[in-house]
């Protein structure tokens, strides 16, 4: 989006999530990051202990105020995550040969442990077991106790920890362990804006989380990580209960063969879109970075692809967390990202028209509010669209319009300005909180030219509510700039 006098760098639609690690713990690294393009920071709990993600979050914080940035912290649960236990070597695993699984701590060598209890209460014959994000496989063929006979379909070299699928399987461990709950405590007390789920399969798990946020006195708002079939299954209900989702590829991809998740990643984002329920896509999009200076061009257009289908985020993993090249990764990811983005609105108002907004979140005369805006905009020729919010909701009902015409959050609520950070097309603002619509305006007008987004005779379209209550935008409004001042 070109914004005139627009501070720090080009605003992309589409946003980015940089995910924090070795490669990017440095104050240095993580200001430069933050100034040439993360939109949200994401600190995974799998691989982070409490200690150093405070001091991630303390620097994070210090940073955006500094810069007056709208940056996101983005917390990730490590979930229902089997993986092996504690193995003296690496194995060399043997297509053609029997190994027998073990559910930690009772495995002794030759035996492979799993650290999970249930393991072969949960597993049948003929179900397969897949391990280090596929390399290794192995089909059960009998189970006696804890104890479950395979056999090694396909060879790889495994070791301690490494990540356990089972694809065939409907696996009873529940979403929350107690290192999750301790996770949301430390999300909760840190201020952190968002919180992922991961390997969600109902509308349940997301309810549970929820719960023990609230639980917490926390309000972070809750994103669901759709890596497993049976989350796809439950799409509809699952985008029903949650804040934002998830197409994290990596375990997708094992858990349900890599062919598959193309059109499986089409049809979240669809449905996303449709529900007004942001998406991020994830995964090895500019994997090839962590040792190279240059992505392939199968990862260029794989991130295109994924702007095309109109994701709110995508997100850098390894890329930012233990690459060589964290930087240049994320300014590569935003070249991406605004060369895709230039040409998808020449000479059209929206990205995708064929997907029809359905409008399922908020009430009918919020949603009908917000389509009168898109129409008025768009009809009027209006330079921007203005969102007053105090939660961000209706920045987001908005972004999911995908409409070309920028998107102004306006918020005196700080929690909200950094959530929406992560919206398509949003330009989150921080104001002073008024206390009249005509006070609330014209610091939105004094604002918006002091950036220089607007100049005196442009045309806007602000979306408003009941001054004193939010979540009730109810008015639409079409106004020249000047009129901003003067209007109540």
């Amino acid at each position: 989006m070109e914004l005139p006098g627009a501070p720090g760098r080009q605003h992309a639609r589409t946003k980015i999530i940089a995910t924090l690690g070795p490669a990017s713990a440095a104050p240095s690294v993580l200001e430069s990051l933050m100034r040439c393009g993360a939109d949200a920071f994401r600190v995974n709990f799998s691989h982070t202990d409490h200690e150093r993600a405070a001091q991630w979050v303390r620097e994070i914080v210090r940073l955006r105020r500094e810069l007056g940035r709208p940056v996101a912290i983005l917390g990730d649960l490590r979930g229902p995550r089997l993986r092996l236990g504690r193995m003296p070597d690496t194995r060399s695993l043997v297509a053609g040969e029997q190994v027998t699984l073990v559910a930690a701590p009772g495995a002794e060598p030759p035996d492979i442990p799993v650290d999970y209890p249930d393991f072969a209460k949960d597993v049948q014959p003929g179900h397969r077991v897949r391990v280090r994000d596929g390399r290794a496989e192995m089909v059960v063929l009998r189970v006696a106790g804890s104890r479950a006979l395979c056999q090694v379909t396909q060879g790889a070299e495994i070791d301690s920890n490494q990540g356990v699928n089972l694809p065939d399987t409907h696996v009873s461990a529940p979403i929350l362990s107690e290192r999750d709950r301790a996770d949301i405590a430390f999300a909760v007390a840190h201020g952190l804006d968002w919180l992922a789920i991961s390997f969600v399969r109902s509308a349940r798990d997301v309810i549970e989380v929820r719960d023990e946020v609230r639980r917490r006195r926390g309000d972070l708002l809750v994103m669901a990580k759709v890596e497993h079939p049976q989350a796809l299954d439950n799409l509809d209900e699952i985008l029903e209960v949650s804040d934002a989702v998830m197409v994290a590829r990596g375990d997708l991809a094992v858990e349900m063969g890599h062919e598959r998740v193309p059109i499986a990643q089409k049809r979240i984002i669809s449905r996303a879109i449709e529900k007004a329920t942001p998406v991020v896509t994830a995964t090895q999009m500019l994997e090839s970075m962590i040792q190279q200076p240059e992505p392939t061009r199968a990862e260029v257009s794989d991130v295109a692809n994924a702007v095309i289908d109109g994701t709110d985020a995508v997100m850098l993993s390894g890329e930012t967390a233990v690459g060589l090249h964290p930087e240049a990764s994320l300014r590569m990811m935003l070249r991406i990202v605004s060369a895709t983005e230039a040409p998808l609105f020449d000479g059209a108002e929206r990205l995708r028209p064929e997907l029809r907004h359905q409008g399922r979140r908020g009430g009918a005369v919020e949603m009908a509010t917000v389509n009168a805006g898109v129409t008025a905009a768009q009809g009027a020729a209006a330079r921007l669209l203005l969102a007053f919010t105090e939660t961000g909701h209706t920045a987001m009902l908005c972004s999911s319009f995908r409409f070309k015409l920028p998107i102004v959050g306006l918020t005196s609520n700080e929690r909200s300005f950094h959530r929406m950070a992560l919206y398509w097309g949003v330009l989150p603002v921080l104001m002073r909180k008024a206390h009249s619509s005509a006070e609330m305006y014209r610091r939105a007008s004094e604002t918006l030219q002091s950036l220089g987004w607007l100049q005196p005779q442009d045309r806007v379209v602000a979306l408003t509510g009941t001054f004193s209550q939010s979540g009730h935008t109810n008015t639409v409004r079409l106004l020249q700039v000047e009129q901003l001042i003067t209007e109540s």
